[in-house]
C-alpha cells in the first residue's frame, strides 16, 4: 500500500468513526428527531468531512511529502480541542450522574478538532507545493537562461567556422554540454549517401546511425525521437533511444546530428527550443559553407 493510501484510509476510517459515534450519542440523549437533526447532525456531517479530506488524500498523490504534516496538524488541532473542553469542564462542578454528558461533550471537542487540525494541514500543504512549485520554476527559468548564454557562445563559435567538421564538432559539443548526452554524431545526409563527419558514437554502428540520419532528415520536424531500438549485445546499448535534429540549409546536403543513448522521454519545451536555436545557428553557416564548397566543386570538375 502507497503512503498517500494509507494516510488517507486512516482518515476516512476515522471520520466514518466519529460520525457514528456522533448519531449514536444523539440518539441516545433523546427521541425526538428535530433534536437528533439539531445535536447529531452538524457533528456527524464534520466526521465526514474528514472522511472525504481522507478520500481526497488517498486518490491524490499532490501533497504526498506533505502528509505527515497534515496527520500532525490533525492530531494536534484533536489534542488542542480535547485539552480546552476538559479544561472548560473541570473548571466547573459536575454534578453526580452528568459524566455521560461529560462523554459527549469531549467527543464533540474531538471532532471539531480533528477537522479544524485536518483543514489547517491542508492549507499548510497547500502553501508549501505552491513554494515549491514556484522554486522549482525559478530552478528552470534559471538552468535555461545558463544553457541559453551557453548557446549564444556556441553560436558566436560556429559563425567563426571555416569547415563542415568544425560546424559539427561545435555541434556535438553543444549537446553534450546542454543536454549531457555524450553519444552524438553529424552526419551529412544526401539524396543517395549519407556520410559521418564527425562522432562520439562508440556503441552504436555506422550503419545504424547513418539510417537514423537519413530518417531524421526526411522529417518535417526539427527534433525528432525515435522509439527504442535494439543495438549489438556486445556494445554498451543494447537496447537505447534516438533523437535527430536536423540542421536546416537549402542546398542538396542537409546535416542531421543523430544522439543515441538511454532517451527514454521526450525532453522538454525549453530544451527543444534550444535545440531549434542551435539547428538554426549551425543552418546558416552550413548554407554558407556548402554554397562557397559548390563551385570549388565545379572548379575541381573542369580542370579534370
Amino acid at each position: 500500500m502507497e503512503r498517500h493510501h494509507l494516510y488517507g484510509a486512516t482518515f476516512g476510517i476515522v471520520g466514518l468513526l466519529l460520525a457514528g459515534i456522533q448519531l449514536v450519542h444523539a440518539t441516545e440523549q433523546t427521541d425526538v428527531a428535530v433534536a437528533i437533526l439539531v445535536d447529531g447532525i452538524p457533528f456527524a456531517m464534520l466526521g465526514l468531512t474528514l472522511s472525504f479530506a481522507g478520500y481526497w488524500l488517498a486518490t491524490s498523490t499532490e501533497y504526498e511529502a506533505d502528509l505527515p504534516r497534515i496527520a500532525a496538524w490533525a492530531v494536534g488541532g484533536t489534542l488542542l480541542f480535547t485539552a480546552v473542553v476538559a479544561l472548560m469542564l473541570f473548571s466547573q462542578r459536575v454534578a453526580p450522574g452528568t459524566l455521560q454528558r461529560v462523554t459527549y461533550t469531549a467527543i464533540d471537542g474531538v471532532t471539531v478538532g480533528a477537522i479544524a487540525g485536518t483543514l489547517v494541514g491542508l492549507y499548510d500543504a497547500r502553501s508549501r507545493h505552491h513554494r515549491r512549485r514556484l522554486q522549482c520554476e525559478r530552478d528552470r527559468t534559471e538552468a535555461f537562461a545558463r544553457k541559453a548564454a551557453d548557446l549564444n557562445n556556441y553560436g558566436r563559435a560556429l559563425a567563426q567556422s571555416s569547415s563542415v567538421e568544425e560546424v559539427g564538432a561545435f555541434c556535438i559539443q553543444a549537446v553534450s554540454s546542454l543536454l549531457g548526452l555524450d553519444q552524438t554524431a553529424y552526419v551529412e545526409v544526401e539524396p543517395d549517401n549519407e556520410r559521418i563527419v564527425s562522432s562520439t558514437v562508440a556503441a552504436v554502428s555506422d550503419d545504424e546511425i547513418r539510417r537514423l540520419a537519413r530518417t531524421g532528415g526526411d522529417q518535417d520536424d526539427v527534433v525528432v525521437y525515435g522509439h527504442e531500438h535494439t543495438g549489438d549485445p556486445s556494445t554498451t546499448f543494447e537496447h537505447f533511444g534516438s533523437m535527430t535534429v536536423r540542421l536546416d540549409n537549402t542546398v542538396g546536403t542537409t546535416g542531421v546530428l543523430v544522439t543515441v543513448g538511454d532517451i527514454t522521454t521526450e525532453l522538454s519545451a525549453e530544451d527543444e527550443q534550444l535545440l531549434e536555436l542551435l539547428s538554426s545557428h549551425a543552418g546558416m553557416v552550413l548554407d554558407q559553407l556548402y554554397r562557397r564548397r559548390e563551385p570549388e566543386t565545379a572548379s575541381s570538375n573542369g580542370q579534370t
